[in-house]
């Protein structure tokens, strides 16, 4: 009884606000289900899907790359390939740089599309769209060193210019919309595989195993970090948007909390 009375306290549906994207506000729900349907659809989709997917991957490594700066490590490139896979190349001087490095591509990404949806959803769209092109830029300018990652890098910057330029502003703020959407679901989606490969084929799981041989702690615990954040994360970017406000999400866990 008590586990059902937290939970239905946490679900008070009574004081549920909705505040969505501005551009969605007169969409009705059941389209923005579609949206989200379609969206999380197009990283299968062949030809289209590898070049989608990149877009969570340039994220990821960027977020490798932040912290090695960050940590007082550097930053010898960023590579991005056809497969949708990619790889930071960083150098450390100290133990807690390599750990904090390896570790924080999932979060930076999870983190990342969470703050999009809530920048768009408050009407800070501009500011969204300035973020990511200083993403763009650094990574072009800074980091990214193969030819395919300079290709990639460089259609995304001219999409985004001639949508801004030439599009209509609902068509360019639902641009970035798409692009949180792909970070979003793309973020989730490579930490479940992490958290299934850290299981079944430990050895072969990516930061997860990079981090217990840095750590000595077993791969499928850091798998299962990962695949946790990044569902929490997932969560609040989706409520957010389907217009359920931070502020109500916020009183909720603090009245189950108290509860």
């Amino acid at each position: 009884m008590m586990m059902e009375g937290s939970i239905s306290q946490l679900l008070n549906l009574s004081t549920l606000q909705l505040h969505t994207i501005p551009i969605l506000t007169d969409i009705p729900m059941l389209a923005l289900v579609f949206l989200f349907a379609v969206v999380a659809s197009l990283s299968y989709i062949p030809g289209l899907g590898p070049y989608v997917s990149l877009f969570h991957t340039l994220i990821h490594e960027t977020g490798h790359a932040t912290m090695a700066r960050l940590t007082g490590g550097r930053v010898r490139s960023i590579s991005l390939f056809s497969n949708t896979e990619g790889v930071a190349q960083t150098s450390h001087t100290s133990w807690v740089g390599q750990v904090l490095t390896a570790l924080a591509g999932y979060p930076f990404a999870s983190l990342l599309s969470v703050l999009f949806i809530y920048a768009l959803s408050a009407g800070f769209s501009a500011h969204a769209a300035a973020v990511l092109a200083l993403l763009l830029l650094a990574n072009l300018f800074l980091w990214v060193r193969n030819l395919i990652g300079w290709l990639w890098v460089l259609s995304v910057i001219g999409l985004l210019l001639v949508f801004y330029v030439y599009a209509n502003p609902f068509y360019f703020e639902l641009t970035l919309t798409v692009l949180s959407l792909i970070l979003l679901i793309q973020a989730w989606v490579s930490a479940w595989v992490i958290f299934s490969l850290s299981v079944k084929r430990k050895q072969r799981a990516g930061d997860a195993t990079i981090l217990a041989e840095y750590t000595r702690v077993p791969a499928v615990l850091w798998g299962s970090f990962f695949f946790i954040q990044a569902s929490f994360f997932f969560l609040i970017g989706t409520a957010l948007f389907f217009g359920v406000e931070v502020a109500w999400m916020v009183d909720q866990l603090r009245n189950w909390g108290d509860g």
